[in-house]
């Protein structure tokens, strides 16, 4: 699910957007979703490593991401961090 530079998929632009504004125009460009893996995998991964271990952590943030992707329709921006979707990941998690 990694995007790397030059994706057609407006990396500038996206890199300029915050989380919210990722998940709201990924319902409509699903492949947009991408940045937030990009964003924030690493900080998922440590966060399920910490408290499980460095083996069970792979397949959890693969899990976390797919979830998120299929839910994202209910992300709600205006509870708890707003903009940032970390916390509603590490929920996930």
């Amino acid at each position: 699910m990694t995007v790397g530079p030059g994706v057609g998929i407006g990396t500038a632009r996206a890199d300029a957007e915050s989380d919210a504004s990722v998940i709201a125009r990924s319902r409509d460009e699903p492949e947009v979703f991408a940045v937030l893996f990009d964003r924030h995998a690493d900080a998922v991964h440590r966060y399920a490593a910490r408290r499980l271990g460095g083996e069970v952590a792979d397949d959890l943030v693969a899990e976390t991401f797919t979830t998120a992707f299929q839910q994202r329709h209910r992300y709600d921006p205006a509870r708890g961090a707003g903009a940032d979707a970390r916390p509603w990941l590490f929920g996930i998690a």
